[in-house]
């Protein structure tokens, strides 16, 4: 059971425009998504929600209306929303402190809008408090810290030293790999040194500076997590909850398909499929590991495997797309037309047959 973290407010953090995710984020922002049938960042709320925050503020950018006329003021899921959207970019620390005119003078939790994650928010705000530090970072373990920052810390869970995006000859041999989770504990001091107004990084600027006076904790754990920023990992974030790597369902290792979708019986649906709610599978068609948006209409015969489709998507008789092929809402693939992937169709595309 999820244990109150006691931290009642969370800003998270919406604002990019999801460019790697497009054509997907062409009518939607990145955090609308659907993970199994609800927007992805409405399990980030339900996160935040099991851990006692009772305040939640969308920091915006890109396309915030579809958020905020999704979620309201937050009263019928028992919470209070508000939003605030960046005039222009202001980059993550900007945008949490464009977000204090609506929080408390209390500690916050911090999520990255990207972030698929079980971390245990309790045992943050605990290492958070036993440390009395200004700011602390969740912490994930990688194989290879190249591609991120790599955080290291001292003996207590303070950071020492950030490195970003580290050559070979700066790593030490033996030394664990642990980057930024994407999810922190901030107190007032901590927001207060973000200036407002202006374009500040939380993680290159901001972290950096309170770690300079011993102000940052980290916590590593190993618990699942997942930046959806890709199309390849926006579909494993799917097949990882299929497999029963995080919650959301009760019966791991099955397909997924929405109570008011229309599956033929003579259909075959793979036990890696994710088909969104009111979608159509004709008879003969067979879905493999790949998410079928809402509204979609897969046709007799149709083969869609490893893919991403779109709401309202029209996938045509005997037509095959495989391979990591995203297909943007509302998009027609004709009959007979095959696509292989890696790449993309518009939204509103039309795909004649081959």
């Amino acid at each position: 059971m999820t244990r109150d973290a006691g931290v009642s407010q969370a800003v998270i953090l919406v604002g990019g425009q999801g460019t790697r995710m497009r054509p997907l984020t062409d009518t939607l922002p990145k955090p609308m998504l659907s993970l199994m049938g609800l927007p992805f960042v409405e399990r980030q709320v339900d996160h935040l929600q099991r851990a006692g925050v009772r305040r939640i503020v969308f920091s915006c950018g890109y396309r915030p209306r579809e958020i905020e006329e999704y979620f309201g003021d937050g009263t019928s899921r028992g919470l209070e929303m508000g939003y605030v959207v960046d005039p222009e970019p202001l980059g993550t620390a900007g945008a949490i402190a464009n977000a204090e005119d609506l929080l408390d003078d209390a500690d916050v939790f911090v999520l990255n809008g990207d972030i698929l994650t079980d971390l245990d928010l309790a045992a943050l705000a605990d290492h958070h408090r036993g440390l009395g530090a200004e700011a602390t970072i969740a912490l994930t373990p990688v194989d290879d810290p190249s591609a991120f920052g790599l955080v290291r810390t001292d003996a207590d869970g303070r950071v020492t030293e950030f490195v970003e995006k580290p050559g070979a000859d700066e790593l030490i041999p033996g030394e664990p790999y642990r980057i930024n989770a994407g999810t922190y504990v901030l107190t007032p001091g901590a927001r207060a040194a973000i200036p407002r107004g202006e374009q500040v990084s939380i993680e290159r600027d901001t972290f950096p500076l309170l770690a300079a006076r011993g102000g940052v904790g980290a916590l590593a754990s190993d618990c699942y997590w997942r930046d959806i920023g890709t199309p390849a990992s926006y579909l494993d974030a799917h097949l990882d909850v299929l497999a029963g790597d995080v919650g959301f369902i009760d019966s791991p290792g099955q397909a997924w398909v929405a109570p008011d979708a229309r599956v033929d019986a003579a259909a075959a649906i793979d036990a890696g499929a994710c088909v969104g709610p009111g979608a159509a599978i004709g008879p003969g068609a067979r879905v493999g590991s790949c998410v079928i948006g809402a509204g979609a209409s897969i046709g007799a015969d149709a083969v869609v495997e490893g893919s991403v489709i779109g709401r309202d998507v029209t996938v045509g008789d005997g037509a095959r797309v495989s391979d990591l092929v995203v297909v943007g809402d509302g998009a027609a693939i004709a009959p007979g037309a095959v696509i292989t992937g890696p790449t993309s169709v518009a939204t509103g595309a039309t795909v004649p047959a081959a």
